[in-house]
């Protein structure tokens, strides 16, 4: 866990961490917790799940439901969930079982370049491929492949993109333009916002995925502020 060093923070915040669900976290993921504490006011827990092939959907969802449900009970039910590429579809897979079980959902969601579908099946990904640094489809593939296990790779609990999205918490989304997921962070936006959730959608000209886990870019900055303002006006954010 990584606090705002102060005695009671405002908000708990779950981070969930990326690395195409088989990369443990590295030290830009622990930046980006760290900033996220110190300008939120926030005790940040980051679960470290099960990687596949040892851990997939079916059996990981399951314990980020205990991991929210024994959250809730140490530091109370306010409670945002977050995180980055694979860590932001996780998160967003846990909010919709939740919803589905008939159990609070959080406070809010702030997905960073969230990996929304394991397929790869977008037809904008080829457009933006040619511009991003670091994913590639083939080895996104193979690892989505691992964490679907025996479920079907388009089920919403494996590639939440393809979920009913109504009654979600409100949602922040950042990404790049230079993203593989850029395109299914749009269309998660819009599709959210048809369905009456409370979304917003930043989009940094140039970002490359997660970018703000490279703390001290202005761009990341920006980001961040948009994510402080958006949990602030938030009065259970």
């Amino acid at each position: 866990m990584v606090d705002s060093r102060r005695p009671d923070p405002r908000r708990t915040i779950v981070y969930v961490h990326g690395g195409a669900y088989v990369n443990p976290p590295v030290v830009q993921h622990w930046d980006l917790i760290a900033a996220l504490a110190t300008e939120n006011d926030a005790r940040v827990v980051a679960p470290l799940y099960p990687l596949a092939p040892a851990g997939t959907a079916a059996t990981v969802v399951p314990l980020m439901l205990d991991v929210d449900a024994a959250v809730r009970a140490r530091y109370g039910p306010r409670v945002v969930w977050a995180g980055d590429s694979a860590g932001g579809g996780l998160a967003l897979a846990t909010a919709l079982a939740l919803r589905d079980q008939g159990r609070t959902v959080p406070d809010h969601l702030v997905l960073v370049a969230p990996w929304l579908d394991v397929t790869m099946s977008n037809p904008g990904v080829g457009q933006v491929e040619p511009r991003d640094p670091s994913l590639a489809v083939p080895g996104l593939q193979h690892a989505g492949r691992l964490w679907a296990g025996g479920t079907d790779p388009r089920d919403p609990l494996v590639s939440p993109g393809f979920a009913d999205l109504d009654e979600l918490p409100p949602t922040t989304l950042v990404v790049g333009d230079r993203d593989l997921f850029l395109q299914d962070c749009r269309d998660l936006a819009e599709r959210a916002g048809r369905a009456g959730v409370d979304v917003s959608l930043v989009e940094a000209a140039g970002g490359f995925h997660v970018f703000p886990a490279v703390t001290f870019l202005p761009e990341s900055k920006a980001a961040r502020r948009h994510v402080s303002a958006r949990l602030a006006e938030n009065p259970r954010g």
